[in-house]
């Protein structure tokens, strides 16, 4: 589990999406693998996301290889069982409770729960937690996981909701105490071709790795 949080921490960013067409998803999989992108967060958001994930965890080992394929937007313990029987390699939730960081310790399954409070953040502090998302992000603002960080030593923050695909929001979240940043829409436009999002993402991971 340590070695998916250091994938993540390395890249500095987590592409996020959902598409209804298993072609689109994997399209969009591959142009993300092919800019270098090693960690990607499918969301549970329509009514083929079980379906896609599914596929794509089936075919990623031999066309992604090295590839670690979330899935987000999990709310309850039998969409967490779900996609644990879909092997995904860890689950993000847009909320936090005692029930869904202790199913994901029976299941064996890194857990990346959604957390907007200091309360939220002790449920999985004191669960051991080491990576929490912040969410909604931009309600929050850049200078909300300093000004917690000192409380919950250790603890990892991945700002989502509202964060921009550049170089300088994204460093601005870094340098605010987060280790990445989850993007969405902002990453990933519909009227992008495969080939524009995979020069989108290697520009991005260039630069972000110049600082």
């Amino acid at each position: 589990m340590n070695s998916i949080i250091q994938t993540i921490k390395n890249q500095k960013i987590v592409p996020l999406f959902y598409n209804e067409s298993f072609e689109v998803s994997k399209d969009t999989v591959k142009a993300l693998y092919e800019a270098g992108i090693r960690a990607i967060e499918y969301t549970n958001r329509g009514i083929q996301a079980l379906e896609n994930f599914t596929k794509l965890k089936e075919i990623s080992a031999i066309e992604f290889p090295g590839l670690l394929l979330g899935i987000g937007t999990v709310k309850n313990t039998k969409e967490m069982d779900d996609y644990a029987r879909a092997k995904a390699d860890f689950i993000i939730t847009p909320v936090i409770s005692e029930e869904l960081v202790k199913h994901s310790v029976s299941r064996n399954i890194l857990l990346i729960p959604g957390c907007f409070t200091p309360s939220d953040v002790n449920i999985a502090f004191q669960n051991g937690l080491n990576l929490v998302k912040i969410f909604p992000a931009d309600a929050l603002g850049k200078n909300y996981i300093r000004s917690i960080q000192p409380v919950f030593p250790g603890m990892n923050f991945m700002p989502t909701g509202g964060v921009n695909a550049d170089t300088d929001d994204i460093n601005d979240w870094l340098k605010g105490g987060a280790v990445a940043v989850g993007l969405g829409s902002s990453l990933i436009k519909k009227d992008f071709t495969s080939q524009q999002l995979t020069e989108k993402v290697q520009n991005l991971l260039q630069q972000l790795n110049q600082n």
